[in-house]
């Protein structure tokens, strides 16, 4: 008996802390997962931002990459027809406009009125004329003569002097003594010697450029120090190639790649000055400013339904307490990020930070930090 008893107490209390064991492990591991999955579900908010109408400055200056390159050279046409007389230019040679390049000569023709009516008149003074056979005749056929040779003026010519359109130095020349040419014959090919700086614009870009700046900054890539370019022009693209795009950052690139590249629906070029150093080809960036506005009530971009003149912003009236109300507003300068109210809402207003139902990579841009979903209890 007190063999039994030795072996059935070590068992029982074995039985008793596996007991104890499982009891500890339901109450840790189960039922705490169980509570912590019934409180700690998370509620989803979606919070719409909103940001204050303020006052700042907006200093519209539009960035383009381009190239520089040689200015066009300039055809000559010839002004005059007739026979090339004289060359005054070689290849090689630099003129200046309205210097001579070539002289073109041209027969004017002989009034003959004059002298068919003198050889009339000869004709029926003359008595001896009928006398056929006679001595008469003869002699009246040579003062005949004489007198169709004393009507008859002398050849003449007039000479025209084509000259050079403008600047430049002779890279082609087309025409050679004794040349028959007439009027708009191509003759003279002059190279201005001088470059400019052109890139490619996108809409948004043409649009901040409406007013037609006359200046720009260039800066060229492994060149002189940046310089002011003149006589800056915008016109159309000549072709549908995309717009340069500078290198992107692969760190700031969204979750979706960098964004496909801008059609070019325009270009801008300049003038750079004779005295700057440049080769062609070289890359340059054009700093074009279209004005500054100081002191007006700013909003973003992403917050207006339009770009230029007008536009529509959502406003929160109340504190934000109601639904957001649409409200027309007139715009100003515009800088890529900011944009200029110039009538339709007050300084601390508040708006809808983003249009709403705005495409997703515009969601994307500068304030997306913002905007996301708020997790609460």
């Amino acid at each position: 008996m007190g063999t039994v008893r030795r072996y059935v107490f070590p068992i029982v209390w074995m039985a008793i802390f596996a007991v104890i064991a499982m009891a500890l492990f339901k109450l840790a591991f189960v039922d705490g997962m169980r509570a912590e999955a019934s409180g700690q579900q998370p509620v989803a908010q979606l919070v719409t931002p909103s940001i204050p109408a303020a006052r700042g400055t907006v200093t519209n200056v539009v960035q383009v990459q381009g190239a520089v390159a040689n200015d066009p050279s300039v055809v000559v046409r010839s002004t005059a027809e007739g026979t090339v007389n004289f060359v005054h230019v070689a290849v090689g040679a630099d003129v200046a406009k309205g210097d001579p390049l070539f002289q073109v000569q041209k027969l004017v023709e002989p009034e003959s009125a004059q002298a068919t009516e003198l050889f009339a008149g000869r004709t029926a003074d003359d008595g001896g004329t009928s006398d056929i056979g006679g001595s008469n005749e003869t002699a009246g056929n040579a003062e005949l003569e004489q007198v169709r040779q004393a009507a008859t003026p002398a050849p003449v010519y007039t000479y025209t002097d084509v000259v050079a359109t403008a600047a430049g130095k002779v890279t082609d020349l087309a025409v050679l003594v004794d040349q028959q040419v007439s009027v708009g014959t191509d003759a003279v090919t002059l190279s201005p010697g001088t470059f400019s700086v052109s890139g490619s614009l996108t809409s948004d870009q043409q649009f901040r450029l409406l007013d037609r700046p006359s200046t720009a900054m260039v800066t060229v890539t492994g060149g002189p120090a940046p310089f002011e370019c003149q006589a800056v022009t915008v016109g159309e693209a000549s072709s549908s190639d995309p717009a340069p795009q500078a290198p992107q950052d692969p760190a700031a690139m969204g979750p979706f790649g960098p964004a496909a590249p801008e059609t070019s629906t325009g270009t801008v070029s300049c003038a750079v000055p004779e005295d700057v150093t440049v080769f062609a080809g070289l890359g340059a960036s054009i700093d074009i400013s279209a004005g500054t506005a100081e002191d007006v009530i700013t909003v973003p971009t992403t917050a207006v339904k339009g770009a230029v003149d007008s536009g529509v912003v959502w406003v929160l009236e109340n504190d934000g307490g109601a639904e957001p109300v649409e409200r027309e507003v007139s715009l100003g300068l515009n800088d890529g990020q900011q944009v200029e109210i110039i009538e339709g809402l007050d300084e601390d207003e508040l708006v809808l930070q983003f249009v709403p139902g705005a495409p997703a990579d515009e969601l994307m841009g500068p304030g997306m930090e913002d905007f996301g979903m708020v997790m609460g209890g």
